[in-house]
């Protein structure tokens, strides 16, 4: 069974497009590529499928009924008319721009999916040590029923109501985590570098797990670790190191230059 949900296959193209770029540029700058790809993509498909005309009639209208209500000094019943059609124009403009503004998120959403496996976590260098938490109705919550095969391995203290956890060193070839009757739940490393594997779910024909699933009968039912995070920025906190920050606000950046540039409404 593919491992691609509906959404990760626009992702085929990108990986493709990806990997020449990588043969040139260091992984930060293909980020930004694809920052500026998805900002022309999303204000190029918001100004085709919006009503450009609609939407600039509407402009001087709302602005002039601003204005009259900056400038009111009368009665409040007076007020309320101007308040009437102010609300009134605004949500013309809202029901003009929200359907064309989900439709032009379609791009920022394909390059999300791909993005997070593309730009996410990555392996850890032999030897590094590594977080891994294993949930499971299967198996008693007793780490003596669990055993870490071809690694070094520390159980952690964890709640009652908490997975079971260990911390590890990552393999230099491979290693398994069994059942203590000798059940294979897992193998390092993965296929592809990726923060959980578990069951399969449903949501998973939308967006599938790079890495696979476990099988239906694993003892666990899933498997957390804390692989190490792709650096995009060397500063800051460690919410802005990662890729999601540097994206946002370049897609961002991006979008309103468009947007001025087109003058779109």
């Amino acid at each position: 069974m593919s491992n691609l949900g509906i959404l990760d296959w626009p992702g085929i193209v990108f990986g493709f497009v990806n990997d020449l770029l990588l043969f040139v540029l260091p992984l930060p700058l293909t980020l930004v590529f694809w920052a500026f790809v998805s900002g022309w993509a999303t204000m190029w498909v918001y100004r085709a499928v919006s009503n450009q005309d609609k939407l600039a009639a509407l402009k001087p209208q709302v602005k002039a009924v601003q204005d009259k209500l900056k400038r009111y000094d009368g009665e409040f019943s007076g007020l309320i008319p101007l308040i009437r059609e102010n609300f009134r124009l605004s949500g013309h403009h809202i029901g003009l721009a929200i359907g064309p503004a989900i439709v032009a998120g379609i791009p920022v959403l394909f390059v999300l999916v791909w993005g997070s496996n593309e730009f996410g976590v990555h392996f850890p260098e032999p030897g590094e040590r590594v977080n891994v938490a294993v949930s499971s109705e299967a198996v008693e919550r007793d780490a003596g029923n669990w055993r870490w095969v071809d690694t070094e391995a520390r159980h952690l203290p964890s709640a009652v109501d908490e997975p079971l956890r260990w911390r590890l060193s990552w393999p230099e070839e491979t290693a398994r985590l069994e059942t203590g009757g000798g059940e294979a739940a897992l193998e390092l490393p993965l296929e592809t570098a990726a923060p959980i594997i578990h069951k399969r779910q449903w949501w998973n024909l939308l967006i599938g797990n790079p890495a696979g699933y476990l099988a239906p009968d694993n003892p666990a039912d899933s498997i957390r670790m804390d692989l190490p995070a792709h650096e995009i920025l060397p500063l800051g906190p460690d919410w802005m190191r990662g890729w999601l920050f540097s994206y946002f606000v370049l897609l961002i950046a991006v979008s309103l230059g468009f947007k001025f540039y087109w003058k779109v409404h």
